[in-house]
């Protein structure tokens, strides 16, 4: 089967987002610790179909992630999602690659202006680390996010 006809089938219409399977908005949780965890530094924010940033896509919003990764690469991650996580959240990195965005725009909380959020990308269905598992790895987690101080600041939530 050609690649563009995996892609429509995977696919299916971009701007709706069904959720009524049994996984619904929460992400789940791990008591698993990463060996690159991401934290969620914004959430909630609205991404379109158009440059113009008029046609938004329903059902799934955009939340951008930080890779604690050990060797300090300064790259955020701005994923597509339909779970529902919460700025300082330590999270996973998985993606269901049954759901496909393409072509798609969004505001960038920071600067304002309108920025190409992806030409094509399956949706971020990351778990949160529990409570206990961040605990005990606190301080691993602490010199992870030393590498980034310029997160300190971030807005958080975004809605």
């Amino acid at each position: 089967m050609p690649l563009e006809k995996v892609t429509e089938k995977l696919r299916g219409k971009k701007d709706q987002v069904y959720r009524d399977d049994s996984t619904g908005l929460d992400p789940g949780t791990t008591s698993n610790m990463p060996v690159v965890p991401h934290k969620v530094l914004i959430t909630d924010v609205p991404f379109y179909t158009d440059e113009t940033c008029k046609e938004e896509v329903d059902g799934a919003t955009i939340t951008i992630l930080r890779p604690l990764e050990p060797e300090g690469f300064d790259e955020l991650e701005v994923v597509p999602c339909t779970k529902q996580y919460s700025a300082g959240q330590y999270v996973t990195w998985n993606l269901n690659n049954k759901k496909i965005w393409e072509d798609c725009y969004y505001r960038n909380p920071l600067s304002g202006k309108t920025e190409v959020a992806w030409t094509m990308h399956v949706e971020f269905a990351g778990q949160v680390i529990d409570d206990h598992t961040v605990a005990t790895n606190q301080e691993k987690i602490a010199g992870l996010e030393a590498k980034y101080p310029q997160d300190a600041d971030f807005p958080g939530r975004v809605m």
